[in-house]
């Protein structure tokens, strides 16, 4: 059965946000079993990433807690919407995690998070490829070709869902999407996605590009540091000797 994502509401925002819904409730029966609470879902581009998860961020006044569950609405535009979506249901784990699970305070992509990523066919990782480190404090994705969550994701797309407002203000340039397609055939993944919608937006009327470009970044003169057990990053001048305050170990530059 096709769904008209596209009139969910009566308003550009019912619209939007009742398409979020329903893919949230489409993941959550076919993925969590429908065991998931539901959580108050937001859109906010203050931020690079992706997505995020706070437990019990928001209140009512009868003193009822609700997780809130965010993405970047910017991200929309310019990648897939498998990815999309994939990181909808990275958050739905921590959701269902701090519902059913052992969150660790100090780490919230701990190993009971990782089994149910995996389980779910989204294979934990830190850079986001193949190889990258499994558990840590900041944590990407892919997407396993063979797994529940891409089967799931094709189901919802085959129903009709897209997203129907994109983000002009891209966070990252058009061209992310291929470089990570690049990378991922590099490892050995072999997955084909839907191309991101900013290939399909018409010209303005000028016939130049609709989307506005990421601003550059500041060059500020500081560099990264990391630390080698926690993984914690803090930016500094250059030649600065950091130490880690929770593992008291010194954090290198790079």
């Amino acid at each position: 059965m096709n769904i008209d994502f596209g009139r969910l509401g009566g308003s550009p925002t019912l619209t939007l946000y009742g398409v979020l819904q329903r893919a949230y409730d489409h993941f959550n029966a076919e993925l969590f079993d429908g065991r998931l609470s539901q959580c108050l879902l937001s859109l906010r581009s203050s931020s690079r990433v992706y997505g995020y998860h706070h437990h019990k961020r928001f209140i009512a006044p009868d003193g009822t807690e609700l997780d809130e569950l965010g993405l970047h609405p910017g991200f929309f535009t310019v990648r897939p919407v498998e990815e999309v979506l994939s990181t909808l249901v990275h958050e739905m784990v921590h959701h269902w995690q701090d519902s059913e699970g052992t969150p660790s305070p100090s780490n919230p992509h701990n190993r009971e998070w990782a089994d149910r990523m995996e389980a779910l066919g989204l294979v934990p990782s830190s850079t986001g490829l193949p190889g990258g480190k499994r558990t840590g404090r900041s944590m990407s994705h892919w997407i396993d070709p063979n797994g529940r969550f891409l089967d799931s994701c094709r189901r919802l797309v085959d129903m009709g869902f897209r997203v129907p407002w994109l983000d002009r203000h891209a966070p990252v340039p058009v061209e992310h999407a291929e470089q990570r397609a690049v990378a991922l055939r590099a490892a050995g993944v072999a997955l084909t996605l839907s191309p991101p919608p900013a290939a399909d937006l018409p010209a303005d009327t000028a016939g130049g590009p609709r989307l506005v470009p990421p601003a550059p970044k500041a060059v500020t003169g500081r560099v990264r540091y990391m630390c080698p057990r926690c993984a914690t990053k803090a930016w500094a001048k250059s030649e600065t000797v950091l130490l880690c305050g929770v593992c008291e170990e010194v954090m290198p530059a790079g």
